[in-house]
């Protein structure tokens, strides 16, 4: 267990960033986002963090870091890094063809906390080694499922029970990258993996909000890293045995569009969509309930409740619920960097954990694998 100190006697915590491309830095100079969007500027605005340095391979890009955050300097490679600083925190958000190999280099530098950008690897394979590597050298792992954090989802979570029992959740992504192409495999560059992890990770998210007691509990413990290996390996997302229709290809063979239905024993029906053939990027999810319905993505949220028909006399339609409204700031990465502290601290446990991103992971490649 970590001390939980007093308020006059909370350490600084340091911290370093690999990776110093769009999530890692670059996207906290895109004016239209909510602020702040990348590692480096969530790292940098709390006051419990000292951002100590940086490193990417690209030579331009660690020089523009250097100069954007001087004097903070920008290694090359992750050797130089370490020779050097000892970070209490350390963020890898570097491609996915490199989390195995960096993720890894992280974790043998034994700091108190690894922050690593989404999907955990490639592959379920390559996720259980970075796991296994973690654990045998004790350092902790926080996902950057970025909606876990957010202010909007956490008001459709706490949601979920006020609108009776759930029929259905709809979620879909659109987008114009591939839903999956077997060329791409050692980059990860389609959206199923790319994108699709986020989708399927808050799905489960809000499904988390359904389990009785008993599940809710074998949840914790499974989190907390207490399970048997034997029972680990028993161990399973929400999602799973999906049935995969709606294959569309192009004509190299690349999917585009798909759609994977679920049956769980909290809603008798989870689809999860994904297109790669839309002229605009969408996040959408409809949850609908025997009460009311959730309608929640990208700048938005709406939430509806059964009332008295003004179209109908004698029945019910939905009507908006005035009470709920769309927060002006999500605080995704704020809210992330700040759970990282709360758990140095010994105040709270992760919120999006390792366990989370490899039941993400194995949800899709249990798809992959049906269309590959």
């Amino acid at each position: 267990m970590f001390p939980i100190f007093s308020k006059s006697k909370r350490p600084t915590y340091t911290a370093a960033i690999i990776g110093l491309g769009r999530i890692g830095y670059s996207l906290a100079l895109d004016k239209k986002r909510e602020q702040p969007a990348s590692h480096t500027a969530a790292l940098a605005e709390n006051d419990r963090i000292k951002l100590i340095a940086g490193c990417d391979t690209d030579l331009s890009r660690a020089e523009e870091w250097h100069t954007a955050n001087y004097p903070l300097p920008a290694y090359l490679n992750t050797a130089n890094l370490f020779a050097r600083h000892k970070p209490d925190i350390v963020t890898v958000a570097v491609n996915e063809d490199n989390h195995l190999k960096v993720a890894l280099e992280a974790i043998s530098a034994k700091p108190k906390l690894l922050i690593l950008e989404k999907p955990v690897a490639l592959c379920v394979k390559d996720a259980l080694l970075i796991k296994d590597e973690a654990e045998k050298n004790g350092v902790p792992i926080l996902i950057n499922h970025e909606r876990r954090f957010a202010e909007d989802y956490a008001i459709a979570r706490m949601y979920m029970k006020k609108i009776g029992e759930i029929q259905s959740v709809n979620a879909l992504l659109s987008s114009s990258l591939k839903v999956y192409d077997k060329a791409e495999e050692s980059t990860g560059n389609y959206s199923l993996i790319h994108d699709g992890t986020h989708l399927v990770d808050i799905v489960q998210f809000l499904l988390e909000e359904l389990l009785d007691e008993d599940e809710t509990k074998k949840e914790e413990v499974a989190q907390s890293g207490l399970l048997s290996k034997a029972q680990k390996t028993l161990r399973r997302p929400i999602l799973q045995k999906p049935t995969v229709r709606g294959i569309w290809k192009d004509e190299n063979g690349s999917v585009r569009n798909l759609t994977a239905v679920f049956e769980t024993s909290v809603c008798p029906l989870v689809t999860i969509g994904l297109s790669g053939r839309s002229n605009y990027f969408g996040f959408d999810i409809d949850i609908r309930g025997t009460q009311g319905r959730i309608l929640i993505g990208n700048g938005y949220l709406n939430v509806f409740k059964s009332a008295p028909s003004t179209l109908y006399t004698g029945f019910k339609s939905l009507s908006p619920d005035s009470a709920v409204k769309m927060p002006q700031q999500t605080l995704y990465f704020s809210n992330m960097v700040q759970n990282a502290v709360d758990f140095l601290d010994g105040k709270a446990s992760l919120k999006s954990t390792l366990q989370n991103g490899i039941d993400a992971l194995s949800i899709l490649e249990e798809i992959k694998n049906m269309i590959s």
